[in-house]
């Protein structure tokens, strides 16, 4: 009876964890004018993955590891094209939420005391010959032990570089990890653009 309680408590949690899900934020603002110089980062996008569980599911509180980075630079204009260099860093994590999370040891004890006390004396009318129980009960409180995620590891597994030659009668846009970066305006010394999300 307990293993088919234990059984339906796992697949109810297991039936409440999401997949790994991908997401990807920005840095810069995005459906604004910006204005980037000379070697100036035109955009930066972090990427990241749902932090698994032991059962390859999302982590249930939201928590995420880094997959990677991605930065776009102006390098100024070269025969008429404005020039553009992105640098794409893949990153392979082993965080889990086994080894992401401390483990918290309750560290208080209770103690139960009982015995039988006997007793006899003599008073003015005669004597009298008795007994007591007694028991309690005493508990004692002390901080948790916690022991500390025993870690994890990140390492680069790709360091990519790719360059731009923007004709801008023809296109003004680059697409970054699901933003559109559209160049508005280049010169030899700074671009003006805007982010927008890709539609």
């Amino acid at each position: 009876m307990k293993f088919h309680h234990a059984f339906l408590a796992m697949a109810v949690l297991l039936s409440g964890c999401a997949d790994i899900k991908n997401t990807a934020r920005v840095s810069q603002k995005v459906d604004k004018s910006l204005v980037a110089g000379i070697g100036d980062t035109v955009i930066e996008v972090e990427t990241r993955e749902s932090l698994p569980n032991v059962f390859g599911k999302a982590s249930i509180f939201g928590r995420t590891r880094p997959t990677g980075k991605v930065f776009v630079i102006y390098l100024g204009v070269e025969q008429g094209r404005a020039v553009f260099e992105r640098t794409t860093i893949r990153l392979q994590s082993n965080a889990t939420t086994m080894n992401s999370t401390p483990i918290i040891i309750p560290h208080s004890s209770t103690t139960t005391f009982s015995g039988n006390t006997s007793f006899s004396g003599t008073t003015v009318g005669g004597g009298f010959v008795g007994n007591a129980v007694s028991s309690g009960t005493a508990s004692t409180y002390a901080p948790p032990i916690i022991f500390p995620p025993s870690g994890s590891e990140t390492q680069v597994i790709s360091n990519d570089k790719i360059r731009y030659f923007l004709d801008l009668s023809k296109d003004r846009k680059i697409v970054v990890e699901g933003r559109v970066v559209f160049i508005e305006n280049a010169t030899a010394s700074s671009v003006t653009y805007r982010i927008q999300e890709l539609k």
